[in-house]
């Protein structure tokens, strides 16, 4: 009886690893801490106002992340960046 509950505790022990190598093999990881989920609130630099991350237009300008709440406050941005810099 004893064996068989050995037996059974192995081989939950070994299918449990196996699924974390295969997940992390397919790619399947945890989502990057440093990048806002959809749920969390994000402010357009340009209008000030806030919205979900989730519904905001990302632009990556001069290597940061930007979020935008519509394609005119994104394109004010872009020329407001290329004129400074």
């Amino acid at each position: 009886m004893w064996r068989i509950i050995i037996i059974l505790v192995l081989l939950i022990i070994l299918f449990f690893m196996l699924r974390t190598s295969i997940r992390e093999f397919l790619g399947k990881k945890k989502p990057d801490p440093l990048l806002p989920s959809k749920d969390v609130m994000v402010q357009d630099p340009v209008c000030k106002t806030y919205i979900p991350a989730g519904d905001a237009i990302g632009e990556k300008i001069g290597g940061q992340q930007y979020y935008f709440c519509s394609v005119d406050c994104a394109g004010k941005f872009k020329n407001y960046m290329s004129e400074k810099g």
